[in-house]
């Protein structure tokens, strides 16, 4: 049997096709549960995890199209510490430590905006921290300045945690006893306030743009100022206990990674990638549970016959004719949306269907002249359904599986974009529906939706393919 369907599918080009779609899906899967931690999995709706992304950023390879357009959008572009170039001027009363930043600004649009984190530890002295912008045309803009009170009246972590993803927000954390962590955001108050002193340099007003806005702005027209722009953090230390441990600098560019952002800076290719095995499972386990369970209650139902097996048919039918997503809208929100019990509602309605067929085909072979024969012959019942039942049953069976599997993806699908899905995993219908919800399809962000929307459609392509082919195989067999 395993070599007619290999010869088959090699045979059938839809079912090679599907074979293909399959094999590219269990490569994700296999990467993403073997390379991908159980921790950054679990990440996926921290939002701390992604702060370093841009919002809604388009994918990187949508510039290589706009290129022969000569339009170019910025780039999301980290910088380490170790990429900084470090002076430092020491005085008698204290020290100067300067960290400066390059960076090459060649784009027609403005960067969504730039954060600066940093870690820093203090002494009994608390240090001054300044940042400035120096650009193409050699203009320089103070940004920042903080003095740092003392380490007692700094806020704690634990008390402050949502700050560091709120971009309005730039107060340091005390992380421990004497560990300060901060983030300078460019459009929080204090960035905003500082570049407002700089109004009577520019042509044009000012007065509501976003700090990129003005800080990579021609002076004469709010038009992006190409060239090599360079940010200096600088920290004035009055004792030799501060040490500045950890800095970057992130430029909030338009367009990130290989499938871009969503509204909450997660990466929708990470999405993808730790959303297949889950797809993979859902739909796997619900067909062969659903196809496992139809094939010998549809069995046992058609050979047995008369009142048990009438019985049965009404069981069936009584499961057949409920609404039954009408029936999980209504479970999920009584009892929860946990993804297993979902799975479960999904293999408790998912097999009366293949029991149905399972039982109309069972009715008709038992009939078969060979079967009477061996029932003469003082075969048991058992050794029959085995023996020549459940092999002509056996392909039918794969083929429904194999179709089954699409079904259940595309119901999970729906129930996560109704609002009604698991909402601690990323499945490809709860990305659809945190899509939907932050209208990305009328604000353009039609990487989010085009992502997970594509992906289940190859997963379906790919089994719908092979069922046919499995179909083909059952015709195959009957005419032989």
């Amino acid at each position: 049997m395993a070599i007619k369907l290999i010869k088959l599918i090699k045979e059938n080009k839809g079912g090679f096709i599907g074979a293909l779609l399959l094999f590219f899906l269990m490569i994700m899967t296999c990467y993403a549960l073997l390379f991908v931690s159980t921790q950054s999995r679990l990440q996926w709706n921290d939002p701390i995890f992604w702060s370093d992304n841009p919002k809604t950023a388009a994918p990187e390879w949508f510039n290589i199209i706009l290129k022969p357009f000569g339009y170019q959008l910025p780039e999301h572009k980290i910088f380490l510490q170790k990429d900084a170039i470090v002076n430092t001027l020491n005085d008698i009363d204290f020290k100067l430590e300067n960290n400066t930043f390059s960076y090459q600004f060649d784009y027609n649009e403005f960067p969504s905006s730039f954060d600066i984190p940093y870690t820093i530890t203090l002494g009994e002295i608390p240090p001054i921290l300044e940042i400035y912008v120096k650009r193409p045309d050699n203009l320089e803009f103070k940004i920042y300045s903080n003095s740092l009170e003392s380490v007692n009246s700094l806020q704690n972590s634990e008390d402050s945690s949502a700050n560091s993803v709120n971009d309005n927000i730039t107060a340091p954390t005390l992380i421990n006893s004497n560990t300060v962590s901060g983030r300078v955001f460019s459009s929080s108050q204090e960035v905003q306030n500082s570049l407002s002193e700089y109004s009577n340099i520019f042509k044009f007003p000012i007065s509501g743009l976003s700090s990129e806005k003005i800080i990579y702005s021609q002076t004469d027209s709010n038009t992006p100022l190409k060239g090599e722009y360079e940010f200096i953090f600088s920290v004035y230390s009055f004792d030799s206990d501060t040490i500045l441990q950890n800095l970057k600098l992130v430029i909030q560019g338009k367009v990130f990674g290989l499938l871009g952002t969503d509204e909450f800076r997660r990466d929708v290719f990470f999405g993808i990638l730790i959303g297949t095995p889950v797809a993979l499972f859902i739909g796997i386990t619900v067909a062969l549970s659903s196809s496992f369970i139809g094939l010998f209650y549809g069995l046992y139902s058609g050979y047995t016959g008369k009142k048990a097996g009438t019985f049965m048919l009404t069981i069936i039918d009584i499961f057949i004719s409920l609404p039954t997503f009408i029936i999980f809208i209504i479970i999920s929100i009584h009892f929860g949306r946990n993804l297993l019990f979902l799975i479960g509602l999904f293999i408790l309605f998912g097999w009366p269907g293949v029991a149905l067929l399972n039982r109309t085909f069972s009715i008709q072979i038992k009939n078969y002249p060979y079967i009477e024969a061996s029932k003469l012959m003082g075969e048991s019942d058992f050794k029959i359904v085995l023996r020549h039942i459940v092999p002509q049953l056996l392909p039918f069976t794969l083929a429904n599986f194999a179709l089954s599997v699409p079904i259940a993806i595309l119901g999970e699908s729906a129930l996560s974009f109704l609002g009604f899905g698991d909402p601690s995993f990323p499945t490809w219908g709860q990305m659809l529906q945190e899509a939907h919800a932050s209208s990305a399809e009328t604000l353009g962000y039609w990487w989010w939706i085009v992502s997970p929307g594509l992906m289940i459609s190859i997963t379906s392509i790919a089994f719908i393919l092979i069922g046919r082919s499995l179909e083909n195989l059952v015709k195959i067999g009957k005419r032989r």
